[in-house]
């Protein structure tokens, strides 16, 4: 029997909902999904408003929000039976807290000139401090129709990789991926050796029928190689471990986020720990 893929999606209709719209649909092409699509209510009642009153001016909000809702439904999947649109009034980490472990969470990723400097936004990174889930981040840049081809995956030895959800999370790829690319980052006093000898143990592990490839990048320009490699490929997916280098070394944080991220487009998955 198909796999159900459960995709919870975080939106507030602002510029960042269509981006994040788009990445669902391109990500559940071809299979059988259930998306639910979240929006957290921030309506201020007025203070001196009687009761029938701020009911009205609720059910107005709601009702715009809803034909929002709609139009952009419409536009992007057609209308489909399996996108649903629920609109929260309790806190939206509080509800997602209560859904299935291996659902997913996708959600638009803001940010520019200060915010980068914060790692991926607030809100973002709120939803992957506290829950536990596949959670994938699309910058408000990310405008492609073209299907996904790679999907770079950054790992270390000397940091955790969590494979079981890894090993979940291949089983759902978009069917376009072709290709996975292990890629580890030297720090120094590495051995460039090690580094090879992990990324081929894990692309062993889980090899699939994707062709897989491994760089390590090693030197004082790390960076720079680093960007070049990313914008020499096409139609990718950054893939990283939560409580891996990425979230603790605050330069390599900052480079991924303002120059990969943001500056790329390039959509980012994280994993959750173990």
């Amino acid at each position: 029997m198909e796999q159900l893929l459960k995709i919870y999606v975080m939106v507030d209709f602002s510029d960042y909902t269509e981006s994040t719209l788009k990445m669902v649909k391109t990500w559940v092409a071809g299979k059988k999904a259930e998306i639910k699509v979240l929006h957290q209510l921030d309506f201020h009642l007025p203070t001196l408003a009687n009761h029938d009153l701020r009911l009205k001016l609720l059910y107005d909000h709601k009702r715009k929000l809803l034909n929002q809702w709609l139009k952009l439904n419409k536009e992007i999947f057609g209308s489909s039976d399996a996108v649903s649109l629920e609109i929260l009034e309790e806190p939206i980490l509080e509800y997602l807290k209560k859904i299935d472990e291996d659902a997913m969470i996708f959600m638009g990723l803001k940010g520019g000139g200060i915010l980068k400097q914060i790692f991926l936004g607030s809100m973002v990174s709120e939803v992957i401090e506290r829950l536990n889930h596949i959670t994938v981040a699309v910058p408000k840049t990310f405008k492609k129709e073209d299907a996904f081809d790679k999907l770079v995956v950054t790992a270390h030895p000397k940091f955790g990789f969590n494979e079981e959800v890894f090993g979940r999370l291949m089983t759902c790829l978009p069917t376009s991926v072709r290709s996975i690319h292990w890629v580890s980052i030297a720090r120094e006093g590495d051995d460039e050796d090690t580094l090879y000898d992990y990324l081929r143990m894990l692309s062993i592990m889980h090899t699939l029928d994707l062709k897989n490839e491994i760089s390590v990048f090693i030197g004082a320009d790390v960076f720079s190689k680093v960007k070049s490699f990313f914008n020499e490929n096409g139609n990718q997916m950054l893939l990283i471990q939560k409580g891996g280098r990425t979230f603790q070394d605050k330069i390599f944080r900052k480079f991924l986020v303002n120059e990969l991220v943001f500056d790329g487009s390039i959509p980012l998955i994280v994993l959750p720990l173990k």
